[in-house]
């Protein structure tokens, strides 16, 4: 089943001087629920413009993007926040954690944008960052943290409002092979043995052995459609 669908999406950038940018050219493409996605291609492809698509943090120039079943192309600004907050999860290339809290406060701070308590926030953050093999480092400060450490408490972060999708941006680019690695198991994991689905936009081929299926993109242009 398709947990998202791009249909015919095109997005367009203008320069200072009126030159059209098209970052996406027609676009359309399936993501499978409870799979591990790739978006491939090269630098400059239009990887992180359809994943900044996908996570509602901008809108398509046309074309209709499905999440969940909603039509979410024409939303408001507001039903889009609440959307993203809802069923998104992202995974950035900065992990952009606030450097002075703890690994639970940075992981509880999404939840807090909710009616939910401080308490009640951060004990569900500890659930989740013990799950990830983080209940040793709960209280140490960002800058404490090693780089895995630092992803692991990114996907924590992404995990904590329990969303249908998470999506990750270029998640080896600060790590080594070996923390990569760890990062996918753990993905994969999570697909396999909690159904969540996970969209990653990535050139590394480390990477992208891991993905279910893959979709890959040259110039904004889709070049294949969910191969494996």
């Amino acid at each position: 089943m398709a947990l998202v669908e791009v249909q015919d999406v095109w997005k367009t950038y203008y320069r200072r001087n009126g030159q059209q940018v098209h970052a996406l050219r027609g676009v359309t493409l399936k993501i499978e629920e409870g799979h591990l996605t790739g978006i491939a291609g090269s630098s400059g492809s239009g990887k992180t413009t359809l994943l900044s698509l996908i996570g509602l943090l901008s809108k398509p120039s046309s074309g209709s993007i499905s999440i969940d079943g909603i039509d979410v192309s024409g939303m408001s600004d507001i039903f889009r926040s609440r959307m993203r907050r809802e069923k998104i999860g992202q995974v950035f290339q900065s992990q952009y954690l606030v450097p002075h809290l703890t690994a639970v406060e940075n992981v509880a701070l999404p939840k807090m944008c909710t009616d939910i308590s401080r308490s009640a926030a951060e004990r569900q953050a500890v659930d989740i960052l013990e799950h990830l093999d983080m209940g040793h480092r709960l209280h140490f400060r960002v800058a404490e943290l090693s780089g895995g450490e630092l992803q692991r408490v990114s996907i924590a972060r992404a995990l904590i409002n329990s969303p249908k999708v998470v999506l990750a941006d270029e998640p080896s680019s600060a790590i080594d092979e070996s923390l990569t690695l760890s990062l996918l198991r753990l993905l994969k994991g999570m697909c396999k043995d909690e159904g969540l689905t996970v969209v990653v936009a990535s050139h590394d081929p480390i990477v992208l052995k891991w993905a279910d299926r893959i979709h890959r993109l040259d110039s904004g242009k889709l070049l294949e459609n969910g191969t494996k």
